[in-house]
């Protein structure tokens, strides 16, 4: 092969590694997904693995903390249910923030033989609200909560999602949701329905 051509083989396969790096930055900006696995332990002390999903979108600059070009547009987990063998159940966040960021899974348990979840999401700025989903008939359905109620430490990971492995354990999880600057209103939910500050 002469110098001329290895020479525009080359220059090609930069360009076109070059174009397809734009192409997948490009697709990302609009949507990407990362998911894995994670154990989260019940208030009965049973620990099940459940599968996570963030979808992301493009935006996200509007917070200094987030340079990242990308912000999260869907939170989706999905789980077998333990008190129905082989059943999988998946949630996926409804609601979004003014800013359009989508509310924030915390909490799953099971109560009387059905799933529990709990959830956080802004509704002003400063201001947050929970919000609490129970799975029955095959659909998840709100249920309000009172202005206070019993508090329930945070069960699910929504802290650091930096170089994440396949399967987040417990104590990962804890080292996770730990970083600074995290909020007690993520480490806990209740006994206020409403948190502002």
């Amino acid at each position: 092969m002469s110098d001329d051509r290895k020479k525009f083989l080359s220059q090609l396969m930069t360009h076109s590694a070059k174009y397809m790096g734009i192409v997948m930055i490009g697709l990302c900006l609009s949507a990407c997904s990362e998911s894995w696995k994670e154990e989260v332990q019940l208030q009965d002390g049973r620990i099940l693995v459940v599968e996570r999903e963030l979808i992301s979108e493009g935006g996200g600059d509007e917070w200094a903390s987030n340079r990242s070009g990308t912000k999260p547009k869907e939170y989706v987990i999905r789980f077998v249910n333990p008190d129905q063998s082989g059943k999988v159940i998946e949630w996926r966040s409804i609601k979004k923030s003014p800013q359009t960021w989508p509310e924030i899974p915390l909490v799953l348990d099971m109560a009387s033989g059905k799933p529990v979840l709990l959830s956080i999401v802004a509704i002003s700025p400063g201001c947050e609200v929970y919000s609490k989903y129970v799975h029955q008939d095959g659909r998840w359905i709100e249920e309000p909560l009172p202005e206070q109620f019993a508090q329930r430490t945070t069960n699910l990971l929504f802290g650091s999602h930096k170089e994440m492995p396949a399967l987040v354990s417990l104590k990962d999880k804890r080292i996770r949701n730990n970083y600074v600057g995290v909020r007690n209103k993520h480490l806990q939910v209740g006994p206020n329905h409403k948190v502002c500050g």
